[in-house]
């Protein structure tokens, strides 16, 4: 049959890490995109504000929720990168590879970008709500 494969843990690891890592910026820039088109519906074609009324604030609003859901699940994914990166980093230096700084920063900065994202979402909801549909009643 097949001669006998041992994988190198270390090869998993940098492979694990890579894909991690690239699924996370995956999901930011997927995210990202759909909250911009979800949020600009309403402006696409004004005249039908007066149509839908207030049921033109779904499409905005189910963009605050998708970035709230992605907040709580982007939490989850981060930690579980963060175990994986730190297994990562400990194997370069033991192997004198590189010396890496204490401070990552790389969970702080995606976790403000998205909480961002709901703000302006959010504000972009609310800017509808208060000019958008008062001028149309």
């Amino acid at each position: 049959m097949y001669p006998h494969y041992e994988p190198d843990p270390y090869v998993l690891l940098w492979d694990e890490y890579k894909y991690r890592h690239d699924h996370i910026w995956q999901k930011l820039f997927q995210i990202t995109i759909a909250v911009v088109v979800l949020g600009a519906v309403p402006y696409l074609k004004p005249e039908i504000g007066q149509v839908l009324g207030n049921w033109i604030l779904i499409a905005p609003s189910l963009g605050c929720m998708l970035t709230l859901i992605t907040l709580v699940l982007m939490h989850f994914e981060l930690t579980l990168f963060a175990k994986i990166a730190a297994a990562h980093r400990l194997h370069q230096e033991q192997q004198g590879l590189l010396n890496h700084s204490k401070h990552n920063y790389f969970r702080y900065m995606v976790l403000v970008y998205v909480s961002f994202l709901l703000l302006v979402s959010i504000v972009n909801v609310l800017v509808i709500r208060s000019l958008w549909l008062d001028s149309v009643v």
